[in-house]
């Protein structure tokens, strides 16, 4: 069901509104943003959803690709966003158009007034909030679309609360997180919750997935900047990184990037998978010899 309305909404056929994600793209940003359109659809307010990335780039996004037919997304470069009124989701700090009526999210609060509504709470997942919004139980009668729906939710979930480790809680996820995927498994008891948390980081993590990307791909995937600093997350480890780039290659590499991105400062985090747990080590980089330690410093910890 939520294919078929992928198709039939990017015609744009009297669509008045969009949904755009934030500029990660990740799948939380992906799943919510189409699920959002896809309710406010259904209750008659044609509506599409807006990948916020380039088309050519998201085939980065493992885990998202899996999900839905690439060919049926609209991406940011397909529309032009002042033709139509705009719903943030997963961001709220941006100002695309004068045309911003509603936001979704769950970062800080940057002060942005929307025009209709504006929703924006500290949870693990944004896509808790959306589907607290859809009202699942009250609006939602049809077993297939149920089932569907639930379970891009809690797969969304699972990712951003690495699977509700409880570490994390109150760092990664919230009470409200763990309600809303207990209401979607309870349409759909058979979801194993173990089994796709697993499935999907590995993809997530999947080491030749990642060294098949560009170095310049990798970085983009996960990419923020303030002012002239840039933040990226890597989803493998340095060390494997170095399988494919010696340390003079890496180098030039992020020179060429920080040049294109116009940044003086790259922290890279490096993410990976390990006995079931999320590790993470980082990596400044820039251009004074204070920072080139740092970097071989991050490598030597990974080694130890």
């Amino acid at each position: 069901m939520i294919n078929q309305f992928l198709r039939n909404i990017k015609l744009l056929q009297n669509v008045k509104q969009l949904v755009l994600g934030n500029p990660t793209a990740d799948m939380d940003s992906c799943v919510g943003s189409i699920l959002l359109a896809y309710h406010m659809t259904q209750f008659n307010i044609p509506t599409a959803p807006i990948i916020n990335y380039n088309r050519q780039s998201f085939g980065s996004h493992f885990e998202t690709i899996e999900l839905f037919n690439v060919d049926d997304l609209i991406f940011i470069n397909d529309v032009d966003l002042n033709q139509y009124d705009l719903i943030l989701y997963d961001h709220n700090d941006i100002k695309y158009t004068n045309n911003q009526i509603g936001c979704i999210d769950h970062h800080e609060d940057k002060g942005q007034q929307f025009s209709q509504f504006k929703k924006i709470e500290k949870v693990g997942s944004a896509v808790t909030l959306v589907a607290e919004y859809m009202q699942l139980d009250k609006n939602y009668k049809c077993k297939q679309e149920i089932v569907e729906i639930s379970q891009l939710i809690m797969k969304t979930i699972l990712i951003d609360t690495f699977n509700f480790q409880q570490n994390q809680y109150q760092i990664r996820w919230v009470d409200k997180d763990k309600q809303i995927f207990d209401l979607c498994h309870s349409f759909y008891p058979q979801f194993n919750a173990q089994i796709e948390y697993q499935h999907l980081t590995d993809l997530k993590y999947d080491v030749k997935l990642n060294l098949q990307l560009s170095l310049s791909q990798q970085l983009l995937k996960d990419y923020k900047k303030f002012y002239t600093v840039g933040y990226c997350v890597i989803f493998i480890k340095l060390q494997d990184l170095l399988q494919k780039y010696n340390e003079i290659q890496l180098i030039n590499e992020f020179n060429e990037f920080m040049i294109r991105e116009e940044c003086k400062t790259l922290i890279v985090f490096f993410i990976h998978q390990e006995n079931e747990y999320i590790q993470r080590s980082m990596m400044i980089y820039g251009e004074n010899q204070l920072q080139i330690i740092k970097y071989r410093q991050c490598l030597q910890q990974e080694n130890n």
